[in-house]
């Protein structure tokens, strides 16, 4: 089925209600995201993206045709696949080690690359009684970004996780399982401590469970503007019946 005019764009459904969640308004001017919550966001939308590569990495072809121009799908998750393998070279490069996490390997860089403060120093900074890190982290966390601003990396952050899962599918099930499994939390309680906006404890969110909720997501838009897919992605069991009752 072709795209039709006014359709949600494949990651614009998949991303927006969190958007929302997290977007505020302005009493004069448009709506706004904080700095921390875009990154959030950002690192949520990757890691669907990267679950969703990984569950459907023999099927890359086809699911590219839901966020490809038609003739241009090969390259398209060929370009996906070359970002995603250029940021973990460059994190390899940098920091020294393979991510352990989405939450490192997304949030934490994106802001660490604008507060040009490494989140180690960060928290070796604050662990020692100072506070100018906390202090700077704080300010570049709380920046409003327009929402207009936002959409944009919000859709290359979830398209490009789709790269990193159908290229990294072993380690994608790693840092997973390690965000929001097999937590550190001793990691988590510093984190917090310093001054991160984050819970007292972490949900805990299998991977299969979570897997199957992102693949219901892609069922349901699939099934709405591409239902002619259903059946090539093996989606047809993923759809949410009771919500169309």
């Amino acid at each position: 089925m072709p795209y039709k005019e006014g359709q949600p764009t494949f990651i614009g459904f998949l991303g927006i209600p969190i958007v929302t969640q997290a977007a505020k308004k302005r009493l004069f001017g448009g709506s706004y995201i904080r700095f921390y919550d875009l990154c959030g966001v950002l690192s949520y939308l990757y890691t669907a993206g990267a679950i969703l590569g990984r569950a459907r990495q023999n099927k890359l072809s086809v699911l590219a045709k839901l966020f490809s121009i038609p003739g241009t799908e090969k390259e398209n998750v060929d370009g996906l696949q070359e970002e995603a393998t250029k940021r973990l070279s460059n994190f390899r490069s940098e920091v020294g080690k393979e991510p352990d996490t989405f939450t490192e390997f997304i949030l934490f860089r994106e802001l660490e690359s604008a507060i040009g403060l490494s989140m180690k120093d960060w928290l070796k900074a604050n662990t020692k009684g100072k506070i100018i890190g906390n202090k700077k982290i704080m300010k570049v966390a709380d920046e409003k970004v327009p929402l207009e601003e936002a959409v944009p990396s919000v859709s290359m952050f979830g398209l490009e996780g789709i790269g990193f899962g159908s290229s990294f599918p072993e380690l994608t099930e790693e840092m997973y399982r390690n965000s929001f499994e097999n937590i550190d939390m001793d990691v988590w309680s510093k984190h917090r401590a310093a001054g991160l906006a984050i819970p007292e404890k972490p949900d805990v969110l299998n991977l299969e469970e979570q897997e199957k909720a992102v693949l219901q997501m892609v069922a349901a838009y699939t099934s709405e503007y591409y239902p002619e897919l259903l059946d090539p992605l093996d989606l047809r069991g993923y759809i949410d019946t009771k919500s169309n009752r």
